[in-house]
Formats: C-alpha cells, structure tokens, sequence
C-alpha cells in the first residue's frame, strides 16, 4: 500500500513538472498553452502570413532562437502570437546565451508602414545578460537590464545567471503593469503615473503618442541577434 500511494505522488509530481503542458490547476485557472513544445502554432513571423524559415527552431522541448547578426529583427525575425491580447497574466521560461539580448513584447500593434532597421515597438520585458553586455561602451543602466519595463521602469532585482532556465511573469491589467522574475515582484507601475509617464517622455518610445493608452497587441519573441530560448508559454485572459 505504501509502494502504491508513493508511485501516485511521484506520478503526480511529474505530471506537474512537464514542460509544455498545463496542470490541472492551471487548466481550472483559465490559462492557455501557447507552445507545445512541438510545433509553431499559434506564431508568425511578424508582418508575415507565416513562421520565419530560418533564425528560429525546435529542439528539446523548447523554442530557440539561432540568431546571430546582432541587430533588431535582422535575423529570423520578431515572432508574434496569431491572437492579440488585451488583459493577461503571462508566464514563460527562458534562458540566454552569453552576452544574450532578447525581450518578450507585449501590447504589439504592428502598424504599417513597418519600422525600418529594428523591431516593432511595445511593452517589453527585457531579456539580457546584465553584468557582461556592454552598451554604448558602458555597463547596462538599470532601466534596460532583465525584468525592467524597457527604458521606463528598473527592475529591483541582482544581475541573473543567464545559462540557466529562469521563470518569467507578466500581469498586464487596464493600466496596471507587474513584471516577475523566479516568482518575486521586480516592476510595478501604472501607466497614469507619473513615474511611468517621465519614463515615456525619457525613452525612444516618445516617437509613439499613444503609446502609453494602447488597449491591446500581439505578444512578440524579440530577434535581437542573439541566441535565446522560450518554454512552458502560457496565458490567462483577465
């Protein structure tokens, strides 16, 4: 009886720690399996009817981005989900090679005519190796390290080990933004604040008068020329 009850506990175990698959929990909970670790579906490439050719593939259970120019979207491409979202509560793993650069974007409108020499504007939360990426000649200021709302709001985080699988969470809520990282809060603004309002002004995003009101957009896997990793996507509508 004993051998019995710990086979089911080990069982249960590992049904809830496969990669690419919701729980039962998560499933009750509402939340969406964006990658089954098989197949693109669900993704394009974006401004694409289809999946880029190359820069982005399959392998072990996880979506790899094989990139190497490093430019913005000059390699395989940003890839963006079919649907379009609204109010969220996003998860994904993730993992970067060294001296990696990437980011997860949300509220994507993909408006024509398409930016030319990089990729398409929206919220992003930054994926980069923190204590070794130079920019500008520099050291990263805090503002575009990993888990910051790119160029407007600091994550309070250490600098990550970017060789290793870390679990990331984005809740997107009318105008409430919260960014996690390995389960702890790192961001949290509202986009009437003025915090985030004086981050807009400051940023490369004032080109965009209405980014600080866009309601809904796609949810877009940066190409930034450097090698990254996705698993275990998933999403709940609020």
């Amino acid at each position: 009886m004993k051998i019995l009850f710990s086979l089911l506990i080990i069982s249960a175990l590992c049904s809830c720690s496969r990669d690419n698959s919701l729980t039962k929990g998560e499933k009750s909970a509402g939340f969406n399996l964006m990658f089954d670790g098989k197949t693109t579906q669900g993704w394009r490439g974006a401004f694409m009817n289809e999946f880029p050719k190359k820069g982005w593939v399959i392998r072990d259970g996880a979506l790899f981005g094989e990139l190497s120019d490093g430019g913005e979207a000059a390699d395989g491409g940003d890839i963006v989900s079919l649907k379009k979202y609204k109010n969220f509560d996003l998860r994904f793993d993730w993992k970067l090679g060294k001296l990696g650069n990437s980011g997860v974007k949300y509220l994507v409108e993909e408006k024509l005519p398409k930016a030319s020499g990089g990729s398409q504007p929206g919220y992003e939360y930054q994926l980069i190796d923190d204590a070794d990426f130079i920019y500008n000649d520099k050291h990263l200021p805090a503002e575009i390290k990993t888990g910051s709302l790119y160029q407007i709001a600091a994550a309070q985080k250490a600098d990550v080990d970017i060789s290793i699988w870390h679990t990331s969470r984005i809740v997107f809520k009318n105008d409430q933004i919260e960014h996690y990282l390995d389960g702890k809060l790192i961001v949290s603004i509202n986009r009437k604040s003025k915090a985030f309002l004086d981050g807009f002004q400051q940023s490369k995003f004032k080109a965009f008068p209405n980014y600080p009101t866009i309601q809904e957009g796609h949810i877009l896997l940066q190409d930034h020329g450097h090698n990254v990793a996705f698993k275990n996507i998933k999403i709940k509508e609020l």
